[in-house]
């Protein structure tokens, strides 16, 4: 099919903070921060580490492993990869670190706390306030050792926590000192609107608001009306055949891109659980998206729709511009 052009991305909503002068834009990556245009082909949503109590059994946290699953990333020719796994859940900087040095993969770790079901009762992030979750996710962006490039954040299904809430609220503050982007995990694809719109009731402009997993629910209309916002909708559903079969994933890229906006498109492989991984057993592998998926989108959608959403979206999407991160914690 030909697909359209991608659209401007509309402005920031009134509500959000206007933009501060600052220095130019960079990827923050775990060996340091690079140029947007250094980045090349990325996998925008990974998790080489992972260990939650909501999926026993399916644990991953081995370095040699990530290494050998990773390795076979850059042999289907990828450049990047972005790691969401947040504080609380495995995160491991210094193993994405050496990760990244022994495949040469730019590597972008997060920061952040994930929706309200990863944490129990007892876990000392739910008393901990959100000037102190701030200030620690300021600390991951900005501090010595190896940095943060985002801020992840999560809700549950169709509503935002008190918990959430309080994340929510910590990132936008994280934003505001760092100029870091927000990644949000949607549940089933649902709030996508709602989460664009209570970040910019804290301040935060929807083109700094990244939403993954919506085509869990792969409506293109509701979908459209989000990115009219300008935010980033993240597509991850590849090689997940038990729950659709890829065609419904290339259907909503195209009917997005019909809408507008494959300029707002990424995809990710968010290979979270253990037995998805050939490293320790599983299937498909991270490298299904680009070695499987991509040639698929190419062969169908175009190369050129390829390289937007897997080259030039994520250079915009994972760039900001550094600000001095002084705590002034306000939002309300």
């Amino acid at each position: 099919m030909q697909v359209p052009a991608a659209r401007a991305v509309p402005e920031p909503s009134a509500t959000a903070r206007p933009p501060r002068a600052t220095a130019t834009k960079v990827v923050r990556t775990v060996r340091g921060d690079i140029s947007p245009s250094d980045l090349g082909p990325t996998d925008a949503h990974e998790h080489l580490f992972l260990v939650t109590p909501i999926q026993p059994g399916d644990e991953f946290s081995d370095v040699g492993r990530a290494i050998e699953e990773a390795g076979t990333l850059v042999a289907a020719g990828v450049k990047a990869l972005v790691d969401w796994t947040p504080i609380g859940l495995g995160r491991d900087p210094e193993g994405l670190l050496r990760v990244s040095a022994a495949t040469g993969l730019h590597v972008v770790a997060a920061t952040g706390v994930h929706r309200d079901a990863h944490y129990p009762a007892d876990d000392p992030l739910r008393a901990a306030t959100a000037e102190s979750l701030a200030d620690r996710f300021v600390a991951d962006l900005t501090g010595e050792g190896v940095r943060s490039g985002m801020v992840k954040a999560g809700a549950s299904y169709h509503r935002l926590q008190a918990f959430e809430q309080k994340i929510f609220a910590a990132a936008a503050e994280a934003h505001h000192r760092t100029g870091a982007p927000i990644c949000v995990h949607t549940e089933h694809g649902t709030m996508g609107l709602g989460i664009v719109e209570r970040l910019s009731h804290l301040g935060v402009p929807a083109t700094s608001v990244l939403l993954a997993h919506l085509d869990r629910n792969p409506d293109p209309v509701e979908h459209a009306e989000t990115g009219a916002t300008g935010a980033w909708l993240q597509l991850d559903g590849p090689g997940r055949t038990k729950y659709w079969p890829d065609s419904t994933v290339l259907q909503l890229i195209a009917d997005l891109a019909e809408h507008g906006l494959a300029g707002q498109i990424l995809l990710g492989g968010d290979t979270g659980r253990s037995s998805m991984m050939r490293a320790y057993g599983g299937g498909p592998g991270l490298d299904y998206l680009f070695a499987r998926f991509k040639p698929r989108l190419e062969r169908e959608l175009g190369e050129e729709l390829s390289r937007t959403i897997f080259v030039e979206n994520p250079a915009r999407a994972f760039a900001f511009e550094p600000l001095h991160a002084a705590a002034s914690f306000s939002r309300s």
